[in-house]
Parts: structure tokens; C-alpha cells; sequence
């Protein structure tokens, strides 16, 4: 099959896929009923508050919050799970004067991300003031920052170093002395970028330090956050990865668990079935590894020692293949994750960061299609498209890490369900 009917099936491919036309909500755990309800006026103290959410919750990463009209907060006790549904979260409420309260609940996703939702109630009439409960606000936006540059370079790297890997055969330089010392740079950076992200997801999350979990060897909780287990055995590999002397194959092999860990810190716990969107995101985390490497391996190649005949056929079959598993996963991941229909109507800010990454990829596909073309008929390549496409391939790269952060378009729940109302003795 030539380039051009290749380019012409991916794009049919992403034009039907985008194309299709469902009611949408917003994905992780989210708060589908309580008791009591929103805005409800009691005559008396319920006594109880509880909570359904759309996912089964971890007993150890769920908190609570009651705040008063003046903004005081009112001291619990630890929250527990429903018996038999892991769903619907419960916590007795203490002697409460008359008046408004608003509760705070905080979960965490079974992919790891940290949830946060509120309803308020009065009891006898409702308060004529009610302040706003100030909390500390977690730093969501830097833990974005900080996982695009973190993630990235780990991605980078190591597509560059399997690259440079196999280019060995052909005569070409390595990874350390295509990038000197940039090699110990990047390698300091995604270590110290790693332990930001540790800090900051710790900081988001209400119920329990993981930190401390950590300190203290609790595994049974760090167990129940995927995202908090991503990032130490991340570090874990780069630091193995310091080790100097090994022979090659440990480095191989390391690059490739390293790039496949990123795999398993996102939105795959939450979809079913796990295994497949668990091996859908781990073939599309390597193929896009694959593929950014490749392109960074080209440009410092070209610059350094000019072309490489024996390299071209092996490089266009790699990228080729790389960009083509990379688009299909994609697509595939897509499917798997949400309904699609309604994502044109969708004002999720996925949604938009999903037009964002498949936008920069057609430019990829454009870019890769002229500077091949030109390859082939022995003309030579042109640094500055190859430049641009890399570029696109960064943005690509922040719009899926930044879509993995925020919650995603998928049918709306069956909310045709009652909450289960527990008595004192059974609680």
C-alpha cells in the first residue's frame, strides 16, 4: 500500500470515528445521588449522609467534610462504605443546631485521580448567609505541568534511545554521544519531576498522606491509588537505569518497562474491560514513544553525519509503523473509553483537548507524507518540516497527558436507584 492510500485510510478512519453522533457526563467517580439530597430542607437531623457515586470507591482515599453557614467546619467520623456496594460512601452526622451545612466529599477514581464533590442541606429553614467553605486548593494545574514535562521527556527518551539502539547496525551513534550531556540532564530532570508529581498528588488528596503511607510501608493504601504506584516504580527504573556498566540488553529492557509504566497511570483503571484498555494504552504509549524518538533520532542524526542510506528503509518502516499503531490505538481507545456520539455537543474540555491532539496529528501525517516523498526520490530532507512535525508531536503529546487528567465524555449512568438507607445498628 502506497503513502498516499495509507494517509487517505487513517483519516477516513478518524473522520468516521469523530463523525458519529449520546448524552454525555463527565467521567471518574461522580456524585450521582445523596441523602439527603441537594438543597433538601429537613425537619430534623437525618443523621446519616449518604453518598452514590458512578465507580466503586477505595474505603481509604474517601473524606468528608461538614461545613456550617458561617463556614465552621463540624467534626465526623471517618466515612465508611456501604456493606455489599463499594459505590455509596456513609458517615453519621453529630447533634446539629438549625440551620444550612454544606458537605465536601473527596474520592479518588479507580484510575487514581482525585475527585471532588459537595451537596447542601438545612435543617428547620434554611440560613439567611451561608459562607462558602474556604479550603486550600490543590495544585491540579501545576500536577499537569509537571506530568507533561515529566512524562514526556521519559517518552522521548526513550523512543531516542531505542532508536539509536537499533541505528547502532547501521553505524550511526548511540544515545550518550548523540546527546552528551544532555543524557544526565534529562535523566536529573524526569527523577526530580517525578518526586514533584509524588508531592503534588499527595497534596490533592483529602483522606489520607501517601507520603506517609510510604514512610510507614502501608502498601494495602498506596495499593488503591494506580497513579501513585506509576510513579515509584518510575523512579524506581530511572534509577536503575543510573547504574553504569550493564551490558546493553539492561538498558533495552529498562527503556521499554520505563516507557510502558506511563501506560498505567491514567483513565484504564476506569474503563471496562480493564485488560483491553489497559492494552490498548499500553500499545499506544510505546508506538507514540516509537514515533517521537524516531523523529528526534532523525533530526540529530541529520545534523551530525548527513544521510544514511542504510538507514532510510529501516527508519520509514519504523515510523510507518509506529504512526499507524499509534493512530489506530488511538482510535480504538476512543471507542473503549467513551460513547463518541456526543462528543461535537460535548463542552468537556476533553473534548476540546481531543480535536486539539487529533488536529496535530493530521499535521504529522501531512509533514511525514512530503518530507517521505522527498526521501524517496533521493532529494534531501528539509530540517525545518522535520522540526515542525516534531513540534505537532509535542502538542500532540501535551493535549493526550492533559486529557488524561480531566474527566471525559461517556454515557450518561442508570440513575434509577435508591439510596440505601442504613440503621444505626447495622452501620
Amino acid at each position: 500500500m502506497d503513502m498516499k492510500r495509507y494517509l487517505m485510510w487513517l483519516w477516513l478512519a478518524l473522520f468516521l470515528v469523530l463523525g458519529s453522533t449520546a448524552t454525555t457526563v463527565e467521567a471518574h467517580a461522580g456524585l450521582i445521588g445523596s441523602s439527603p439530597k441537594e438543597g433538601d430542607v429537613l425537619q430534623t437531623n437525618p443523621g446519616l449522609i449518604s453518598m452514590r457515586f458512578t465507580e466503586t470507591l477505595e474505603p481509604d482515599l474517601v473524606a468528608i467534610r461538614l461545613y456550617d453557614w458561617n463556614g465552621k467546619q463540624v467534626a465526623l467520623d471517618k466515612p465508611a462504605l456501604q456493606p455489599g456496594d463499594a459505590s455509596q460512601v456513609n458517615v453519621r452526622l453529630p447533634d446539629l443546631q438549625e440551620g444550612t451545612y454544606v458537605a465536601i466529599v473527596s474520592v479518588v477514581s479507580e484510575d487514581g485521580h482525585p475527585v471532588e464533590e459537595r451537596i447542601s442541606f438545612s435543617i428547620g429553614h434554611k440560613s439567611a448567609i451561608v459562607v462558602n467553605p474556604t479550603e486550600k486548593q490543590s495544585g491540579s494545574n501545576y500536577l499537569i505541568v509537571y506530568r507533561y514535562l515529566t512524562q514526556g521527556i521519559i517518552l522521548l527518551g526513550g523512543g531516542l534511545y531505542l532508536l539509536a539502539w537499533r541505528g547502532q547496525r547501521y553505524g550511526l551513534p548511540d544515545f550518550s554521544k548523540l546527546l552528551g550531556s544532555g543524557r544526565l540532564l534529562g535523566w536529573g530532570a524526569a527523577l526530580i519531576g517525578l518526586v514533584f508529581l509524588w508531592f503534588l498528588y499527595d497534596d490533592s488528596l483529602k483522606a489520607v498522606s501517601l507520603s506517609k503511607a510510604l514512610w510507614q510501608g502501608n502498601w494495602p493504601v498506596l495499593v488503591q491509588s494506580p497513579f501513585a504506584i506509576m510513579l515509584l516504580v518510575s523512579c524506581g527504573l530511572l534509577i536503575l537505569l543510573a547504574i553504569p556498566n550493564m551490558v546493553r540488553g539492561w538498558y533495552v529492557c529498562l527503556w521499554v518497562v520505563l516507557v510502558s509504566a506511563q501506560a498505567f497511570g491514567g483513565h484504564a483503571w476506569g474503563i471496562s474491560p480493564v485488560w483491553l484498555s489497559l492494552a490498548l494504552r499500553l500499545m499506544h504509549v510505546l508506538t507514540v514513544s516509537i514515533w517521537m524518538g524516531s523523529l528526534v533520532y532523525l533530526l540529530l542524526v541529520h545534523r551530525q553525519d548527513g544521510d544514511h542510506e542504510g538507514f532510510k528503509a529501516f527508519f520509514l518502516r519504523t515510523v510507518a509503523l509506529a504512526a499507524a499503531l499509534a493512530v489506530v490505538t488511538g482510535i480504538l481507545m476512543l471507542l473503549v473509553q467513551t460513547d463518541v456520539a456526543g462528543l461535537f455537543r460535548s463542552t468537556l474540555t476533553w473534548s476540546y483537548l481531543l480535536y486539539a491532539k487529533v488536529a496535530a496529528v493530521c499535521a504529522m501525517l501531512v509533514l511525514a507524507y512530503r518530507q517521505t516523498k522527498r526521501w524517496r526520490q533521493n532529494e534531501a530532507l528539509r530540517p525545518n518540516l522535520l522540526g515542525w512535525e516534531i513540534v505537532f508531536g509535542i502538542l500532540a503529546i501535551m493535549a493526550g497527558i492533559w486529557m488524561s487528567q480531566t474527566s471525559y465524555p461517556t454515557a450518561a449512568p442508570d440513575t434509577s436507584y435508591a439510596i440505601q438507607h442504613i440503621q444505626e445498628e447495622g452501620f
